[in-house]
């Protein structure tokens, strides 16, 4: 597995200067855990602040009271209407905005607030099996680009056709990018590769068999050294970056399970290293 940093260190006491050099290992790694943290929903959202600005779209999974707050739970109310988002069911490898054309949100944060011990979700490094390749493979999947779009019943199982987030998500245009995208902020270069929402490929302007594109690459990227397994407990944190790595979901089993989801990003906090080494 990818060598993670994880500490019990309170993150609110973190200062300015470590707060920085955790975003550039977020990049590097694509993401950090931090366990035993002890959070209201004010300290989370104004922890998502200090790197960047989160969004709050007002949604059916947004408190009201603190609306950069996603509740991530298969819970409802008495009836029957869902109270967050994802449910119970299991989730495929993705990234945040994988059906949006614009993706600038590209930190994550998930804070355990109830557990399901049954549940396990892992994260796949996309920049490091890039640069395990040869040049002359680099430089073939620079060619590549795809057609990125929501299909139901591939990546999740959104049953209900009056689903609040089937229509959420089936409502996004989707986009065309390129297969290998450059960080932002560290210039690393990685494989944007959330498969289940790829229904196109291309060579330059040639169509290509996007399945067999795919087929290809999950056995380059989704290598175990590459990935990361998290059980959350209670009062773990995580964030991610969501270029730098993929996660997925076991489906869950217990109702009380409760995360709070934050996408923001890292124009705040950001502080870019020329000096940084090829991963």
């Amino acid at each position: 597995m990818i060598n993670v940093h994880r500490t019990d260190r309170n993150i609110l006491a973190l200062d300015l200067a470590e707060l920085q050099h955790l975003s550039n290992t977020i990049h590097t790694q694509g993401l950090v855990v931090f366990t035993d943290q002890n959070m209201t929903e004010s300290d989370f959202c104004a922890l998502g602040r200090k790197f960047g600005e989160p969004e709050a779209p007002g949604l059916f999974m947004n408190p009201t009271e603190h609306p950069e707050i996603y509740l991530v739970t298969g819970r409802r109310d008495s009836a029957g209407n869902k109270l967050g988002m994802f449910g119970n069911t299991e989730l495929g490898w993705h990234s945040n905005g994988n059906s949006r054309h614009l993706i600038d949100k590209i930190l994550v944060m998930l804070y355990c607030v109830n557990p399901d011990h049954n549940t396990c979700t892992s994260w796949c490094n996309t920049t490091l099996p890039f640069y395990d390749l040869s040049e002359s493979d680099r430089e073939y999947w620079r060619t590549i680009k795809i057609r990125l779009k929501f299909q139901n019943n591939v990546w999740a199982h959104l049953e209900d056709e009056d689903d609040p987030e089937l229509a959420i998500l089936s409502g996004h245009s989707g986009s065309i990018r390129p297969l290998v995208g450059r960080h932002p902020h560290t210039g690393f270069e990685y494989f944007y590769f959330p498969y289940d929402f790829i229904i196109k490929a291309w060579q330059g302007s040639k169509q290509i068999d996007h399945t067999l594109m795919i087929e290809r690459l999950k056995k380059i990227i989704f290598r175990q050294r590459y990935q990361y397994h998290h059980i959350f407990q209670s009062g773990d944190l995580i964030l991610s970056d969501q270029f730098t790595s993929l996660h997925r979901r076991t489906p869950v089993q217990d109702d009380h399970r409760l995360l709070w989801r934050l996408a923001g990003d890292f124009t705040k906090i950001h502080r870019k290293n020329n000096n940084e080494e090829t991963p």
